[in-house]
């Protein structure tokens, strides 16, 4: 008989060890999006260069498109009517 017990060592692992996500701003997806769109077939090359995937990349490409890329919001305004004050005294519209 051995005298070796099998004990699985169990590995604990921690979001701490992995690697962190980084984060992209607005600036330089556009910047990287629009060097994509520069030539053909550019797409694989221009992520593989930028250490990203392809399909984030074409995510961001289909965001560019539709106008949701580094859009900054604009502030909305209503039209407003400007009109001579009413006396209290006379009857509004009715």
């Amino acid at each position: 008989m051995s005298d070796f017990i099998y004990r699985p060592q169990i590995e604990v692992l921690s979001a701490a060890d992995g690697v962190r996500r980084r984060q992209w701003s607005d600036e330089d997806k556009l910047r990287i999006v629009e060097e994509s769109l520069v030539g053909y077939r550019q797409v694989t090359a221009t992520a593989r260069r930028h250490g990203i995937c392809r399909s984030l990349l074409t995510t961001w490409r289909r965001q560019y498109r539709n106008g949701e890329l580094g859009a900054s919001r604009s502030a909305s305004f209503a039209p407003v009517t400007v009109t001579k004050d009413i006396p209290a005294s006379q009857p509004g519209p009715g």
